[in-house]
This record gives structure tokens, C-alpha cells and sequence, in this order.
């Protein structure tokens, strides 16, 4: 039988991946939007976390965890109409 939330979790494994991928690829060719693109990668990963979190009986973990990746995606967003 399948976890109820293996979406989830399997989401914000590929996310975490990618984002090391992307994010090493970024760093050394030095691309400023494909480092805000793993930004947006990491927030989507910490938005998964927090709904397993907050559907798992623990709602403190999951609210603190949406409140980290919304400011995360609002940051990432401010940076790239920065550009």
C-alpha cells in the first residue's frame, strides 16, 4: 500500500535534486536567471514539505515551512524584476 502523500514526497525529492543540479550548472557558467530558477525549484520543494507537514498532524512545522518558501518565492520574484 502507498503512502497517502507519496506525490509529495517523490516532488520535493526531484525538486532538491534538480535544484543541486541546476544550481551547480548556474554557478559555474555563471547564469543569474538559471540560479533564480533553482530558487523557485527550492521554494517549490519547501511548499511540498509543508503540506506534508501540515496534513501529518503537524501544523506548526507545516505553517513555518509555507511562510519560509512564500518569502522565499517573493524574494526570488523581487530579484528577477530586479534584473
Amino acid at each position: 500500500m502507498r503512502h497517502p502523500y507519496e506525490k509529495f514526497i517523490r516532488l520535493e525529492l526531484i525538486t532538491l535534486v534538480l535544484v543541486v543540479i541546476i544550481g551547480l550548472i548556474s554557478i559555474f557558467q555563471g547564469i543569474l536567471i538559471i540560479m533564480l530558477f533553482s530558487l523557485y525549484l527550492l521554494a517549490i520543494s519547501i511548499f511540498c514539505e509543508a503540506i506534508i507537514a501540515m496534513n501529518t498532524h503537524n501544523t506548526a512545522e507545516g505553517a513555518k515551512q509555507f511562510v519560509k518558501a512564500t518569502m522565499l518565492m517573493l524574494v526570488t520574484t523581487i530579484l528577477l524584476f530586479q534584473l
